[in-house]
């Protein structure tokens, strides 16, 4: 893997030419029936996704605010393989207190609540939770190749949103981000919430919750949560906390939404121990994956470099033979990544085993040629292969 991401970072480098516009991402308005207004959305396809590739999405909300911090690390995350290919949805949002605030049952019981009773008394949260599912999703999902699997991230308000839309409407998202929320909602919500999720057998979710150095009620608020939770354990829910003291309200967004996302989709990573590198086959990995495409519901793809780390620590523990067999099953899984065959080649080279490696090369070359890969790209798999083929000639002298 670091191999071709320092092909990439060569062989992209071009001469300067004349100032061209940078976009990210697509911009719509859809109208919601439901809320009765034009809902202005952002949306963004990582860099290296092939066409009709089926993609995980997170929703996004304040993306007025947040969508460029979110979608670089997304990027970033996406080209580490640290998460799978992620799309983000940015909603805007034109009322806050309207679409994120829970609903006040009977009297308010914070000062936080008889605010909001005082300013907006008839507003909750039901019709953007109705917007969400019956007007957003299928949209995107219509629009886009998709996986049923989405994740939520919100900030302040929107986090309270999305703590709420955890313990009151699980099925919309299976991941949920919320950082810096707003208060918890109150005391009494905090227990009974905790409670339910203890008592409800729901499918397996996670949740990634924060707070800066807001103190006050951000901070008391999401202890008074997080104690409940583990007095009242909840159901198939793995959920990790992280302060960030050192930071503000609006700047604890940037570590909160990368450390999120990574222990968010930490099951997507294959981890490769010492006595899996020492004893084990291919077939690990794959049964690894097997059983999470069973617990999503759909076919979860090892991702690229998960194949390529294997195999190295399998030729680290002289295991060059499994290594090979891990690569092959590399190529077998991803026949028209250029990247799957160079591997292949090179584990052959180190076995001498020169003929194989300068087919694979070969067919590496192929690949890149097929995908329209840059032309610098497709010359330095010009070079590999006349390499090879050199070392099979000069082996075959000396025979």
């Amino acid at each position: 893997m670091r191999f071709f991401i320092l092909l990439i970072l060569i062989f992209t480098t071009t001469t300067a030419s004349a100032a061209q516009k940078i976009s990210i991402g697509e911009t719509f308005t859809l109208h919601s029936k439901i809320i009765g207004e034009d809902r202005p959305l952002s949306v963004f396809i990582p860099k290296g996704v092939e066409k009709n590739e089926s993609l995980y999405v997170i929703y996004l909300l304040d993306s007025q605010h947040h969508f460029h911090t979110v979608t670089g690390i997304v990027q970033s995350l996406v080209d580490y393989d640290q998460i799978p290919k992620t799309m983000v949805v940015g909603v805007e949002t034109t009322n806050r207190p309207r679409d994120y605030l829970p609903a006040i049952n009977g009297e308010p019981k914070t000062q936080f609540q008889k605010f909001k009773r005082s300013k907006w008394p008839d507003e909750g949260q039901t019709n953007f939770i109705k917007f969400l599912n019956d007007e957003l999703f299928p949209f995107i999902d219509d629009k886009y190749p998709t996986y049923p699997h989405r994740t939520l991230i919100g900030h302040s308000n929107a986090g309270t949103f999305a703590l709420s839309a955890l313990f009151n409407h699980p099925n919309l998202f299976q991941n949920y981000l919320a950082i810096s929320a707003n208060g918890w909602w109150s005391y009494d919500e905090t227990v009974h919430n905790a409670k339910s999720m203890a008592d409800k057998n729901r499918s397996n979710k996670r949740l990634f919750i924060s707070v800066a150095g807001e103190g006050s009620t951000f901070y008391t608020g999401t202890l008074n949560l997080l104690s409940n939770m583990e007095t009242h354990k909840p159901t198939n829910l793995a959920w990790q906390y992280k302060q960030y003291p050192n930071h503000t309200h609006m700047s604890g967004i940037l570590p909160a939404v990368t450390d999120g996302l990574t222990f968010l989709y930490t099951n997507y990573q294959f981890e490769i121990t010492p006595a899996l590198a020492k004893y084990s086959t291919v077939s690990a990995l794959k049964d690894y994956y097997a059983d999470l495409s069973k617990q999503y519901g759909f076919a979860v793809p090892a991702p690229v470099g998960t194949y390529v780390d294997f195999a190295e620590a399998q030729q680290n523990n002289k295991r060059s033979q499994e290594a090979i067999i891990t690569l092959k099953q590399f190529v077998a899984d991803y026949p028209k990544h250029s990247y799957s065959h160079m591997k292949l080649a090179q584990a052959y080279a180190l076995l001498d085993q020169h003929e194989k490696s300068l087919n694979s090369y070969l067919q590496g070359l192929k690949v890149a040629k097929e995908q329209k890969l840059s032309a610098d790209i497709i010359d330095a798999f010009q070079d590999m292969v006349d390499r090879a083929q050199a070392k099979l000639n000069a082996n075959a002298k000396s025979l």
